[in-house]
């Protein structure tokens, strides 16, 4: 079992500094930003569980960079129809990773329901360790927004055909 900094630390080092991320939600956007801090483009979603996954097929479907997005098992759980929309109308440039740590740990750590072996849009479902929790973002909404924007637009995006996966 993977502590979720390794977890992180391996998915960017997968995708690199040319990918854009969108973070779930609470614990996981703050372990990105204690990872990626200012070295990489991350869009940190915070507030809307279950939604990082369809905020990033958004912005694969509009962009010719790879679009990572790193989710959290109890965030998956709130928003699980989103899934096969991810399958039948994900992009080749769209990856979702989920961390299973077996809990809503931005809520309270209560359990929730354990999580198959795979499901249609996730790329990849990796155990995680509960260790401690890293420190707030430390980028205002309007700036995170402003910079996800221009790493779009750098990536020459516009207007990309689903492909199915």
């Amino acid at each position: 079992m993977k502590t979720r900094a390794q977890a992180i630390r391996e998915i960017l080092d997968r995708h690199g500094r040319g990918s854009v991320y969108v973070a779930s939600t609470g614990y996981i956007s703050r372990a990105v930003f204690a990872e990626a801090g200012d070295d990489y483009d991350v869009f940190y979603m915070q507030g809307s569980m279950g939604l990082a996954p369809a905020i990033g097929l958004g912005m694969a479907l509009n962009a010719t960079c790879d679009v990572v997005v790193i989710n959290g098992d109890g965030s998956l759980l709130m928003s699980l129809g989103t899934t096969h929309t991810l399958r039948d109308h994900g992009p080749s440039n769209l990856y979702h990773y989920v961390l299973d740590n077996g809990c809503h740990e931005s809520v309270g750590s209560q359990p929730c329901a354990a999580l198959e072996g795979s499901y249609p849009g996730v790329t990849e479902i990796v155990k995680i360790s509960r260790d401690g929790k890293a420190p707030r973002v430390g980028l205002t909404a309007q700036a995170n927004s402003q910079r996800i924007r221009d790493a779009l637009s750098r990536s020459g995006g516009g207007g990309r055909a689903a492909v199915g996966r």
